[in-house]
């Protein structure tokens, strides 16, 4: 499907969302129209009328720039591609094996093909006709090629170790399916053979010679195209492990020695292997025989994942690395849109740290693509920097969570239409609260491609108001009409560069809903607190998922949701470890590291009904009478706010000392009159109960704490994500507003707590 069209604004993404004044980023864009280019300080999304207005700069060290209109594709689903294999333009026979485990049977699904120098499929084992195998040899795109069937199909989810292949002086094909499960109809073997003609003896000894091995999909069937780019066809969806060939030069005597691999042991044989793992790091993988002729994983196909001799003996795949030699594909997965470049952005040298866009208009309509520029190293520090929870607005990108509402009940929908567009544009790859084609769960996110709710003006489908980054820039924008000078950073930014990222800075503020955080991001917001630094907390549902960024593409996210918790999915039995980083995944908590440790609070309940309450105030000692000074309501607040009706709504914390809170934290107000739309999180149930929800269960709300370190570090906490659409509500002007700045500037001053 086409990425753009006349009928929409223009599509685009960067090459990355963090950067520094003086770097440059890559703007990648797709229009059916001529568009232009301009580029926006982004201080506040929120257009509708009771929001404080949207507020964007026109920046003038770019000019404005008008583009052709160019539509580029995405292609989707991973597969693995081989460097070239020299061996195969010399031989005379040649075999190739792999095991397999199918998880969808409809269409055409390729397990394995050989390409000719320039991508097309010369051989291929492809499984049609809901499981038939199916042989297929010849470069013709149309079904005169000869096609060799087995008698019976291949079933989903069961493993299968295929061998296929050519012996060209005898002019015969063959293939043999055997299956690896113990299977109450017993084994399958599934056996053919045929002689090939001399056209196809020929054309495979020519221009169907085969140069390279593919996993997981068939290559193009038109000469022209770049290998290992553009469409593929035929993906496969399942898990693959052990490929090989082996080959020679001579003939081969007999089909039981060609199907056998007796001959493997002549002076002209090969053989090519490659092993897949928890090894398996980034995008490359070494063929296991010393030869230069390495693979690629194109689309992150999901390693560390269990194999055909997977006992359930052990769920870390570094104790057995032999239970993990499988790789899983989907035909829906996306790493790389890969669209060429459109722009470059030089970012100047005295560029002030903020939220910018890459306002991309054209007849159809306008759109913007957010970037973050960090502070130069060198610059001198304001004492406030606002962290911006990038892995979560990761998490959440593209999501297609509204399409399928069984867990949500009766909730009504606001879609916007950025959300209409996603569920038009699947190409434009899912989020990790969505699930691949085939009913797994999807466990990495990618900032490489188009991500259409990361728009400044995006409102959620779920509360028709601003959420992650919308909701964020309320914080920007209340900063900037107050006169704070501030930075901001980024997850990612934060992950990379650790602790030294934070120093000279007095306050840290979270956005609305850090929920997703790495270990090195968690390390190096603790080592500021135990330093002496301050952090603002405010947001709900914050440092909760175990979070890797893979090394050697930090674009890539990673999550596995383990078998706990409040989960858009369930990871597979043996597979809850990170492939990025090999760490366990699944909740924070359960990794002796709950955010009440750090946060004085941690996630209790989430509901989303249009009446979210305010706080009571539950402390009178003085030392904490700052925090309240100027309410025009000391005793109640924040019953008002922009999103769902109050501040201490849709997921919410509590002070919990059970869940790791510290005894040196202070409750100072916690929120009544939840309805039973909230519902105690999962993992605080032991087994099922009624009356878990607001109007019952006690342990279902917001609690307003803070916590001081002898260091003379604290944090302050909010608990609640909508909490900043409360602090932007009536233009700022507000119990919610006067709390906050009240402890930020108490927060500011050095003197201890």
């Amino acid at each position: 499907m086409s990425s753009s069209g006349a009928a929409i604004p223009p599509i685009g993404y960067l090459d990355r969302w963090t950067a520094r004044p003086g770097e440059h980023l890559e703007l990648k864009v797709s229009s059916g129209l001529n568009f232009d280019v301009d580029i926006v300080r982004v201080l506040q999304g929120d257009e509708s009328p009771l929001g404080p207005g949207r507020r964007e700069h026109l920046e003038r060290w770019w000019l404005r720039r008008r583009f052709p209109a160019a539509v580029q594709e995405v292609a989707q689903g991973s597969c693995v591609l081989t460097e070239p294999l020299p061996a195969l333009r010399s031989a005379g026979w040649f075999r190739v094996e792999v095991v397999f485990s199918p998880s969808r049977l409809d269409g055409t699904k390729v397990v394995a093909a050989l390409l000719t120098a320039d991508g097309r499929s010369s051989l291929e084992l492809a499984l049609v006709d809901n499981g038939m195998c199916e042989l297929r040899v010849g470069l013709d795109p149309q079904r005169r090629r000869l096609c060799i069937e087995s008698a019976e199909p291949v079933r989903a989810g069961r493993w299968y170790r295929a061998e296929f292949g050519v012996d060209l002086s005898a002019r015969r094909v063959h293939i043999r399916v055997r299956s690896l499960d113990r299977a109450p109809s017993g084994p399958q073997v599934l056996i053919a053979e045929e002689t090939i003609g001399s056209d196809e003896a020929a054309a495979l000894r020519g221009p169907a010679r085969p140069d390279r091995l593919m996993l997981g999909a068939g290559g193009f069937h038109n000469a022209g195209a770049s290998v290992g780019s553009g469409r593929r066809v035929g993906h496969f969806d399942g898990k693959l492990e052990a490929p090989r060939i082996t080959g020679g030069v001579g003939d081969v005597e007999g089909v039981g020695a060609f199907a056998s691999g007796e001959s493997d042991g002549r002076d002209d044989a090969f053989s090519y292997a490659w092993r897949f793992g928890p090894e398996v790091r980034g995008s490359l993988i070494p063929e296991t025989g010393g030869t230069d002729a390495g693979a690629r994983l194109i689309n992150a196909p999901m390693p560390a994942v269990t194999g055909h001799a997977y006992d359930g003996s052990v769920i870390c795949p570094a104790e057995a690395p032999e239970l993990y030699r499988a790789l899983s594909f989907h035909r829906d997965d996306l790493e790389d849109a890969a669209w060429e470049t459109t722009a470059t952005l030089d970012l100047p040298s005295t560029l002030p740290s903020g939220v910018y866009a890459a306002r991309l208009s054209s007849e159809a309509g306008s759109r913007s693509v957010p970037f973050f520029v960090v502070p130069a190293r060198s610059a001198e520090r304001p004492p406030i920097a606002v962290l911006l929870p990038t892995f979560t607005y990761l998490a959440y990108a593209n999501e297609h969570v509204r399409e399928s509402l069984a867990h949500f009940g009766d909730v009504r929908q606001y879609p916007s239409p950025q959300d209409l567009e996603i569920s038009a544009h699947r190409e434009f790859g899912l989020s990790l609260y969505d699930h691949h084609d085939d009913g797994t769960g999807v466990c990495f996110s990618s900032c490489r491609r188009p991500v259409l709710n990361l728009d400044p003006g995006y409102r959620f489908w779920l509360f028709d108001g601003p959420v992650h980054l919308g909701e964020d820039l309320y914080l920007l924008d209340w900063l900037d009409r107050r006169g704070f000078a501030y930075d901001v950073l980024t997850d990612h930014l934060l992950h990379e560069e650790g602790r030294r990222c934070l120093e000279g800075y007095r306050v840290v503020l979270t956005g609305s809903h850090p929920e997703y955080a790495s270990s090195a991001l968690i390390a190096a917001i603790e080592e500021h607190v135990e330093e002496g630094g301050r952090l603002m907390y405010l947001g709900g549902n914050g440092f909760y998922w175990v979070t890797s960024v893979d090394p050697a593409r930090p674009h890539l996210i990673e999550v596995r949701r383990g078998h706990a918790g409040g989960r858009a999915w369930e990871s597979a039995a043996g597979e809850t470890h990170h492939a990025t980083t090999g760490e366990p995944g699944g909740l924070w908590r359960h990794r002796g590291r709950p955010p009440n440790r750090l946060l004085g609070v941690g996630f209790a309940a989430q509901g989303a009904d249009m009446s979210a309450p305010g706080y009571r105030r539950v402390t009178r000692e003085p030392r904490w009478e700052f925090v309240f000074g100027g309410l025009s309501d000391e005793t109640a607040f924040g019953q008002d706010g922009l999103l769902l009706g109050g501040a201490a709504g849709n997921e919410v914390d509590r002070a919990d000392p059970s869940r790791g809170t510290p005894a040196e934290t202070v409750v100072l107000a916690t929120s009544t009159g939840h309805s039973d739309a909230y519902q105690l999180a999962l993992e605080d149930l032991a087994f099922t109960a009624p009356d878990q929800g607001g109007t019952t269960q006690p342990l279902v709300r917001s609690d307003l704490a803070i916590t001081p370190y002898a260091t003379g570090g604290a944090v302050f906490s909010v608990g609640a994500i909508t909490w900043l659409g409360a602090l932007a509500s009536t233009g700022y002007d507000n119990d919610v507003a006067r709390l906050t700045e009240n402890v930020l500037r108490r927060f500011l001053d050095s003197e201890p707590l």
